[in-house]
């Protein structure tokens, strides 16, 4: 599975990891393709996400190999149909590729987007705009997803009320403190290992809980993926809320896509729909959409009682305060609707954050992921002061 050029569109999702790590429907890409393929994926990334790849997943060259593009939702026709030497393209994107003897060249060719083999064009679905990983993804492909890896019915824990035909999995060291409801009516609910589903709590399919997530009482959770080690309670709808990120309070997720070590605050509530029923933009870019929520970077924070409006996006690492009616840029400490003009979110407060949040989820910090954070903090100096981000303290009016 490779990265190409196009994938910094999905920004700020991809900034810390590579597209291969992200949910699209059901399930994070690469495990998609895994049993899709009946195999593991290899990872070709960016440069700058090199040491973030498992070293099981890293590329070997000189063995025959198929090229997936890690943007791809669908496709018309099987890659079984592809032969030595030749390319799928839809819309002038390379899908997929198939060599005898994968060499540097092809890598860097896939990367580019340069079209190097004999073309065949195909209609597929590629990932092209946030909103095309999240809400759409979820509302049209997570049951089927899903359904892919998890293909039979397996409930290894009592005190639960399991309703539905779809596809129902709990591992047996699920720790269930009931009554709780699976509703699998509507698409199947997945719970992993060690998670926690505390008493009063409604889970409605389709639903993947991730490793040791944690569901809290009386939580209402549909059509959503629950990363490993989240905390979430009071309503989510139609999200994904990442791995080790903290949404444990009273309040409402909907149609939005919150990624890694991000904490919500109590009372926030991101609106997922106009007072008009219109149609809802994203970065000025009309989505085709009516239901469209927030797209949050990884390590941003989200203040008590934050609100955001419908499409809003903020950066990685930010922190948010009070009305979000405006794009927010990573490292930025954003409460205009308190008074604040938006200032610079200095590296070693989020580094230090991250070092007292890491131990909270049972895992020790990991320099890699320091060092990316070193690394875009440089790379968005000029995307803030573009957006107006002073550097200094803050000062309240």
């Amino acid at each position: 599975m490779f990265e190409d050029a196009r994938v910094w569109e999905l920004s700020p999702l991809v900034d810390l990891i590579p597209m291969q790590e992200i949910v699209v429907g059901g399930l994070k890409q690469y495990i998609k393709f895994d049993g899709i393929l009946d195999a593991q994926t290899k990872w070709a990334v960016r440069a700058l996400l090199v040491n973030r790849v498992p070293r099981e997943r890293r590329v070997e060259l000189g063995s025959p190999s198929l090229l997936i593009n890690s943007r791809l939702l669908s496709l018309e026709r099987s890659l079984s149909d592809l032969d030595y030497g030749e390319a799928l393209i839809s819309n002038g994107e390379l899908v997929a590729a198939k060599v005898r003897e994968l060499e540097e060249e092809h890598l860097e060719a896939a990367a580019s987007g340069r079209i190097v083999w004999k073309a065949k064009t195909c209609d597929a679905k590629l990932v092209r705009n946030l909103w095309d990983v999240s809400p759409v993804s979820i509302v049209n492909r997570m049951s089927q997803d899903l359904m892919t890896v998890y293909r039979e019915s397996d409930i290894g824990v009592s005190g639960l009320n399991v309703i539905g035909r779809y596809t129902v999995v709990v591992k047996e060291d699920v720790e269930v403190i009931g009554p709780v409801t699976l509703d699998a009516r509507e698409g199947p609910v997945i719970v992993e290992s060690k998670a926690l589903l505390e008493p009063y709590s409604y889970l409605k399919g389709p639903l993947y809980v991730g490793e040791g997530a944690q569901v809290v009482s009386g939580s209402r959770i549909a059509g959503s993926y629950l990363g490993t080690q989240a905390r979430v309670g009071g309503e989510v709808s139609t999200s994904v809320i990442s791995d080790f990120s903290n949404k444990i309070h009273f309040g409402f997720i909907g149609h939005s896509y919150f990624g890694r070590w991000v904490n919500v605050g109590a009372g926030s509530v991101t609106s997922n729909l106009k007072n008009t029923y219109g149609e809802v933009k994203v970065r000025g870019v009309q989505t085709g959409l009516n239901k469209v929520g927030a797209y949050v970077g990884d390590h941003a924070k989200l203040s008590i009682g934050t609100l955001t409006y419908a499409g809003t996006v903020i950066g990685t690492a930010s922190h948010v305060h009070g009305l979000v009616t405006d794009e927010v840029p990573p490292f930025t400490i954003y409460g205009r609707s308190l008074g604040w003009e938006p200032v610079e979110l200095e590296l070693d407060s989020v580094i230090r954050t991250y070092r007292r949040m890491a131990p909270r989820r049972g895992v020790e910090p990991d320099p890699v992921e320091e060092k990316l954070l070193e690394n875009l903090f440089e790379m968005t100096e000029s995307i803030r002061r573009k957006m107006g981000v002073r550097k200094g303290r803050l000062t309240k009016q």
